[in-house]
């Protein structure tokens, strides 16, 4: 979802007048490979202080989300579906992938932050979780400078009785350097597109063979959301597929051509 801002001119955009005022400016902006400022300093569900850049070791990729623990629907929902897609996925935290949550309520206190993670690592329920997933608070300024690197845009609105927040539903697969790789829908996400994300993400340095054969022949289709072959691609493997199995044949003929003449001889 792009972000959409009131046009500068004078004409008219049905588009953006049809968007309710609460939304604007709430989206994601595709910035894919940027960066995230790893100099940034959170609290972990803890209170401790957490630098960002020690949550990317280069090695395993990490999935982010950003919500905020008193959302009232949105936020349960994304967190409930991304729980769900990962429990399908036969991939392990902490081994192959790391989660951060990063909520975008700067007034959010440390037990409601620390509440949240308990939910959802027994909702997981996979080894290992405990210790990959972390959930971090910030200040105004750090919880921007994170969403605006990754393009995410979220914005103040009055609720019924407190002030809450408008913002996208959305996953974002990081590198484990710390750029942009993907972004996911964030609620009923494919298990098997979320896999490949992560492979895809890793370099490689997760996943099997046929992981890295998905990744080298299917490319990620955003208007469909899953990941389709790349026609080309499939066809130049299986002609090398096939140059090299029928090498392997002529050389096997040669040999059990040289055996029996050589066999006639004595």
């Amino acid at each position: 979802m792009q972000v959409f801002d009131k046009p500068t001119n004078t004409e008219r955009d049905p588009l953006v007048e049809s968007i309710p005022a609460d939304a604007v400016g709430a989206g994601v902006v595709q910035r894919l490979d940027n960066l995230l400022p790893l100099d940034l300093v959170f609290r972990d569900e803890k209170d401790a202080l957490v630098p960002l850049s020690s949550l990317f070791d280069g090695e395993r990729p990490v999935l982010l989300t950003l919500n905020y623990s008193d959302c009232p629907q949105l936020c349960s929902l994304v967190l409930n579906s991304v729980v769900g897609t990962l429990k399908e996925v036969d991939l392990d935290p902490g081994e192959d992938f790391q989660l951060i949550t990063l909520s975008i309520n700067p007034d959010e206190l440390s037990a409601r932050t620390a509440d949240s993670k308990a939910k959802y690592v027994k909702m997981y329920g996979r080894e290992g979780v405990q210790d990959a997933w972390t959930f971090l608070r910030g200040t105004e300024q750090t919880n921007r400078s994170l969403a605006d690197s990754v393009g995410f845009g979220y914005r103040k609105v009055q609720g019924v009785d407190t002030l809450e927040y408008s913002h996208p539903a959305t996953l974002i697969v990081l590198t484990p350097e710390g750029r942009v790789s993907l972004y996911l829908s964030g609620i009923n996400d494919d298990p098997a597109t979320v896999r490949l994300a992560l492979v895809n993400a890793s370099g490689g340095s997760i996943g099997g063979l046929m992981d890295l054969f998905f990744t080298t022949c299917f490319r990620y289709d955003e208007t469909k959301g899953k990941y389709a072959p790349i026609a080309r691609r499939i066809l130049s493997i299986a002609g090398a597929v096939f140059v090299v199995c029928f090498a392997g044949l002529l050389i096997t003929f040669r040999v059990l051509e040289n055996r029996r003449s050589a066999e006639d001889i004595a």
